[in-house]
């Protein structure tokens, strides 16, 4: 059961427009017209939502760097936090993507990523990093990236994409969100 209500039917009208936004740009829940679960659960403080949503648009939903590497970041750092809610949601938010399966099962089983690209493997790897111990990270991490072809706005925004991971972990987990179409499952 989660530890905070699950609004699907909002009264508020600002909380319905944002909702709409959210299954607009591709937040659809399972029901007709309900944004995920990660999201809703946040229903009760309309608020932080709406920061939330905000965030959540400029670093995963938009900028420079493939949504699909993002999808895999955010898969592989869940899996790293044990976070069941977010590993289930990215990991079919790749295979909607038509992310081959054992790129999938790389990122999910394999420490050294072989199935993946090596400059979307850089990226993973580094995310991890930032995510695993922050300080660690040398001038020779980013020029790594750079030399994989990224820009000083694009490693940014893979800061941004691990750091806004962690948030959604913890918010999910703190919380304990049921994986969307699982609301009744512990």
């Amino acid at each position: 059961m989660p530890r905070f209500s699950l609004v699907k039917h909002p009264e508020d009208p600002r909380l319905r427009t944002l909702y709409r936004e959210m299954v607009e740009r591709g937040m659809q829940g399972v029901e007709e017209g309900i944004p995920i679960n990660g999201l809703i659960a946040m229903g009760e403080r309309p608020d932080l939502l709406s920061g939330m949503w905000e965030f959540t648009k400029s670093i995963v939903l938009q900028g420079s760097l493939p949504p699909t590497v993002k999808e895999m970041i955010g898969m592989v750092i869940a899996m790293q936090n044990n976070c069941r809610y977010c590993t289930v949601g990215h990991t079919h938010a790749l295979e909607a993507m038509g992310v081959p399966s054992e790129v999938i099962k790389s990122c999910a089983a394999d420490p050294e990523l072989t199935a993946v690209s090596p400059s979307q493997r850089a990226m993973i790897q580094f995310a991890l990093k930032t995510v695993r111990d922050p300080r660690s990270v040398t001038d020779a991490d980013l020029q790594n990236l750079r030399d994989h072809g990224l820009s000083d706005g694009e490693i940014i925004e893979l800061i941004m994409m691990a750091s806004w991971a962690t948030m959604i972990n913890i918010w999910t987990e703190v919380s304990e969100v049921p994986v969307d179409g699982q609301e009744e499952v512990r």
